[in-house]
Formats: C-alpha cells, sequence, structure tokens
C-alpha cells in the first residue's frame, strides 16, 4: 500500500516525513536537513568534529520529536566527560530547531589528533555520561523527562538503549551527517523506525510479525550514508526505494526551519529578575552584554538602559505590595 502523494507531492527542503508501513504495524520518520543544520553551524564556526557531533544531535532531536504529540518544546541532551561535554538541540512542535555545543579547546584538539573513528564518539564525549529528552509543554503542565547512559560508539546506539531500557519499545536508527564540497554546507540525515505496540482483539501471527520487522530493520540496514544524504533523492524517493515493497504509505510532511526562541525581551526579564548592581558588576565600558548560546545573537544594554530596568523593578515591586 502505497500513499497517494508521490514524491513530487513532498519538496527537498528541510523536512522530517513521517510513514507507517506494514499497515501501520511499524511507524517510521525520515529527516533531512540541509539549510537548517548549515545555518546554525555556521553561526558557531565550531571545529568539524563539533559541527559533525552537533549535526547528528539535531538531526535525532527532530527524528525523535516527529513522533509524539506535543505543543512545546523537545530537547536532546547530551552530557560527558570529554572534550566535547555538552551537546543540546531543541525542537518546537512549529519544527522550530536550535542547538549549541560546549567543549574544552584544547582536550579536543589533542584527542581529534589521535586515530579514532569519524561522527558521534566516546573518545570525543567522556567514558561516562548521558542522554536526556525532555518534553517542555509550559508552566501549566508536568514536565517530562527520560534519561540513560550513554553507551556504545554512536549516538544511535545510545538511542536504541533508551528505548530498549526507558519505553520498551523496538527502535531502529540510522544518522548519517557530511559537510558539503565547499565545507560550508552541512546536509544531516536520519531514518527511524518503531514497532508499534499491538491492539488489542486484534489477531497477530508472532512469527510473521517478527520475521516483517527483521525484514524492515534489514531494509534500513541497506541504506546507504551516501544515499541518506544524497540532496538528488527526495525524502519521498527515500522512503519508496526502501520500503515500497513492504507495503508503507506516506504521512503529511513537516517542514523544519532554523529559529531561535532568544530575544531583546527576554533578555530583558532575565536581567530584571537579578539586582540591578549585581548586573552592572558585569558591565564592560558601562554595557552588559547578554549573548545567546544557541544563535550567538549579542543584546547589549547600557547604563541608562539598565537603570529603567531598576526602575522598573521598584514599580512593580511596589505594585505587589500594594
Amino acid at each position: 500500500m502505497v500513499s497517494n502523494l508521490t514524491a513530487r507531492d513532498i519538496a527537498p527542503g528541510d523536512i522530517c516525513l513521517p510513514f507507517i508501513i506494514n499497515e501501520g504495524a511499524f511507524r517510521g520518520r525520515l529527516v533531512r536537513l540541509t539549510g537548517s543544520v548549515s545555518e546554525i553551524l555556521s553561526r558557531h564556526n565550531e571545529p568539524k568534529e563539533v559541527a559533525a557531533l552537533l549535526a547528528e544531535a539535531m538531526v535525532a532531536a527532530v527524528a525523535l520529536a516527529g513522533g509524539l504529540k506535543y505543543d512545546g518544546v523537545f530537547t536532546l541532551q547530551v552530557q560527558g566527560a570529554g572534550p566535547i561535554h555538552t551537546l543540546v538541540a531543541d525542537v518546537t512542535s512549529a519544527g522550530d530547531l536550535r542547538a549549541c555545543a560546549k567543549f574544552d579547546p584544547e582536550a579536543l584538539a589533542a584527542e581529534v589528533n589521535k586515530p579514532r573513528a569519524p561522527g558521534f564518539n566516546r573518545q570525543l564525549t567522556g567514558p561516562s555520561g548521558h542522554l536526556a529528552f525532555t518534553v517542555d509543554q509550559g508552566p501549566d503542565t508536568e514536565r517530562y523527562q527520560g534519561m540513560v547512559a550513554l553507551s556504545g560508539e554512536s549516538l544511535a546506539e545510545s538511542i536504541h538503549h533508551y528505548f530498549r531500557q526507558s519505553e520498551q519499545i523496538e527502535s531502529a536508527l540510522k544518522i548519517a551527517v557530511a559537510p558539503h564540497a565547499d565545507g560550508q554546507k552541512w546536509t544531516a540525515g536520519a531514518v527511524l523506525i518503531q514497532r508499534m505496540p499491538e491492539e488489542g482483539g486484534r489477531h497477530v501471527d508472532r512469527e510473521e510479525a517478527e520475521d516483517a520487522w527483521r525484514t524492515a530493520v534489514i531494509l534500513l540496514g541497506s541504506l546507504k550514508d551516501s544515499e541518506l544524504l544524497d540532496l538528488a533523492l527526495t525524502p519521498a524517493q527515500l522512503v519508496m526505494r526502501l520500503y515500497a515493497t513492504v507495503g508503507m504509505r506516506l504521512l503529511p510532511a513537516r517542514p523544519i526551519q532554523a529559529k531561535c526562541r532568544c530575544s531583546r525581551e527576554r533578555s530583558e526579564r532575565i536581567l530584571a529578575s537579578f539586582p540591578v548592581e549585581e548586573v552592572k558588576s558585569y558591565a564592560q565600558d558601562g554595557v552588559v552584554h547578554m549573548k545567546c548560546e544557541f544563535c550567538a545573537a549579542d543584546y547589549a544594554f547600557s547604563e541608562s538602559e539598565l537603570a529603567e530596568l531598576a526602575s522598573q523593578q521598584r514599580s512593580d515591586a511596589s505594585e505587589v505590595n500594594e
């Protein structure tokens, strides 16, 4: 069973393309990111090793978020004890993506000179650490967080470990990232398939179901990195190439774009939450700078603007006390 959607119906831009296979027994998402990943990485101008891991985190976050029903922010975070000690990628329910990394430049330079495999590598994130997923739907809802220890030699293996241990959902995930020939742009791709729980009342032949799942995983394993990153192949064409023989249906695609949630107004609110004299102590040449870790935007506040914030603080405090 193939959807009425065709390869031409779905634009080749940055998207998350959901699909189902084997009459809905398995669900999947194919993610292809180029413009968004390139824009985010260009803002930071980090070493290629950091850029590659951050690209993996971004495409994985989009693939995972695509299977959730939420109205808010999904965050994937890697914390390690190695040269690259933090990777954060989050995506909103509207498809707005942002990401950042923290690392020790000297330790990273020393580590990359050693023989190692490309991509996500435990030598770069350290011998210990964890992978966390968070869904935040606002102050009036309960925040969900899942966490698992980093395992294996890839981000995909750690995600597999999470689903086995925490969600008990059989999953298979493939991730590929690579810079373009110009060294400026990047493409990141991922395919995630998951085995759905059996519906009550429906007879399922266990042996046939196992064979079908093994076939789906084998087909995913046959996918080459070069195919996943080939911009000449649309995401729809790629899914059809993988799973048309076992019965699949494409679902409406979700666009993804690079967009940070920082703003001058939000920076003002943060500054206003601290005593003004403390804020002034961070001034350089009479100006306090607040730089967004995600998009590198720099919000500058002069002494007169800080004085206005102080005045507003006193006004708000008096209104509360009246």
